[in-house]
């Protein structure tokens, strides 16, 4: 027979934590079989209900762990969940067991942290994976649907048979033949004769080099095809992506390939570029105009008005949407573009109605503040000023001298707005800030209506 004390080290021993509580669930007293579990929110359970040291949703189930062992002296395996402050609940594996000699119910109670770890961990591998499937079957179905909706006939050969796998509804066109009856066919059978070792020596130079290759060929109803061939891989299967054009569309795409230099050459230009609808709203720019306005990302200019960023914003706008829709083109307008920190940058802007296919601006912007600031000599401009000036003291009284100078002031402005509207009186009152009568009234006293070319009848 085994003594008390014998007992109590088996039971310490067979639990990581062993619980002895009356028959109304009252703690008794407390022993660790595993030293990690010690702590004061543990050890001050003596005296406590056990359903006080558990969390919420495990009450019911200390509730049964109590009533089996009341009745049937032993009780089966149930997890329960103890709040611990600032960390996750410890979970515990328990059965109770009552000792009929004393009536006193024993608790034993195994940490389940390391399993909830490994539970937690196949949960986590598990949506790992149904989020790499889901993501995969989308790459699926976005390959499925380009592959049929493609404008280009597109098959997938066999890199070792050179057998139709895969062919879309164009390239069924183009073959004359079903795609159900193109499956598990050889290519060159839909090729002319004459051209069929030609053909089969460039798909084999594809699959055993693993380079791309081109080649002029024909088919069986004649019609002339350009063919391209590019090796790729599924898994551990060789196979070749082809795709065919008719004569006429591979010189469309030789067309379409210069078009793509040009946007290219464009994107990298130093200078400003930007194409705009009809109302100068930004469809596209170029890096050289996200530097000159100091924005970080295209999409912060999309969409927005280039009115935005010029000097004079909406008269500089009108000034030249004015005259592109009249004249189709305008050439080194002067102004100033205004970055996102408020510096004006002195450029001229060329730009170009573009009516086909689409409505749309084209806007070339050279920032020119260091050419201007090369031609400007301050020191002479200030002394001759000053000498010209100072000629007039002793020949004209000072009240005489200031008007002659105002009057110089005010017709050279005149003449620079007039300059910078191309003529347009109605914009350069505006950018003036005079009203058209006044306008009007000191083109006469300088005798400028000739430089102004503005269709407005004057009042």
């Amino acid at each position: 027979m085994l003594n008390p004390d014998e007992v109590a080290h088996i039971v310490q021993a067979s639990a990581d934590i062993s619980l002895t509580l009356n028959q109304d669930g009252v703690i008794q007293s407390i022993a660790f079989g595993n030293p990690d579990l010690r702590g004061p929110n543990l050890e001050n359970w003596v005296g406590k209900n056990w359903l006080d040291v558990v969390t919420v949703e495990s009450r019911p189930k200390i509730q049964a762990l109590l009533q089996d062992a009341n009745e049937t002296s032993l009780s089966r395996f149930r997890q329960i969940n103890v709040p611990s402050p600032g960390t996750a609940d410890l979970p515990l594996l328990c059965a109770t067991l009552k000792i009929a000699s004393t009536g006193q119910i024993i608790a034993l109670a195994r940490d389940l942290r390391e399993i909830s770890l490994l539970q937690q961990r196949l949960v986590d591998a598990q949506q790992a994976i149904e989020r790499d499937y889901t993501r995969l079957r989308q790459l699926e179905t976005r390959y499925r649907v380009l592959f049929e909706m493609a404008s280009e006939a597109v098959i997938v050969l066999d890199g070792n048979t050179f057998k139709v796998i895969e062919a879309n509804p164009r390239a069924a066109d183009l073959l004359g033949d079903s795609i159900k009856k193109l499956s598990g066919r050889l290519l060159i059978d839909y090729l002319a004769k004459g051209d069929r070792i030609q053909a089969q020596s460039l798909l084999s130079k594809v699959a055993y080099t693993s380079t791309a290759a081109d080649l002029s060929t024909s088919l069986l109803s004649g019609q002339e095809v350009y063919l391209s061939a590019a090796p790729f891989r599924n898994e551990n299967q060789s196979l070749i992506l082809l795709t065919l054009k008719r004569s006429g569309e591979f010189v469309d795409r030789q067309d379409s390939s210069a078009q793509s230099l040009v946007i290219q050459a464009l994107e990298n230009a130093p200078d400003g570029f930007i194409v705009t609808n009809s109302a100068g709203k930004i469809l596209t720019a170029n890096q050289a105009f996200l530097r000159l306005v100091m924005s970080d990302k295209l999409e912060q200019v999309l969409d927005e008005s280039l009115e935005r960023w010029l000097e004079r914003s909406s008269v500089d706008l009108r000034v030249m949407l004015s005259n592109l829709q009249e004249k189709g083109s305008i050439k080194l307008f002067a102004t100033s573009i205004r970055d996102s920190f408020g510096t004006l940058h002195p450029v001229e802007i060329s730009a170009v109605s573009v009516p086909y296919p689409h409505a749309c601006l084209g806007f070339t912007i050279r920032e020119v503040g260091s050419r201007i600031r090369s031609k400007i000599q301050p020191e002479e401009s200030i002394t001759r000023s000053s000498e010209e000036l100072t000629q007039l003291v002793g020949r004209l009284p000072l009240k005489e001298i200031i008007n002659e100078t105002t009057d110089l002031i005010e017709q050279l402005c005149i003449k620079a707005a007039l300059d910078l509207t191309r003529g347009n009186r109605v914009s350069a009152s505006e950018m003036l800030g005079l009203s058209r009568q006044s306008l009007y009234i000191k083109l006469r006293k300088y005798n400028l209506s000739d430089q102004s070319k503005d269709s407005d009848i004057e009042e």
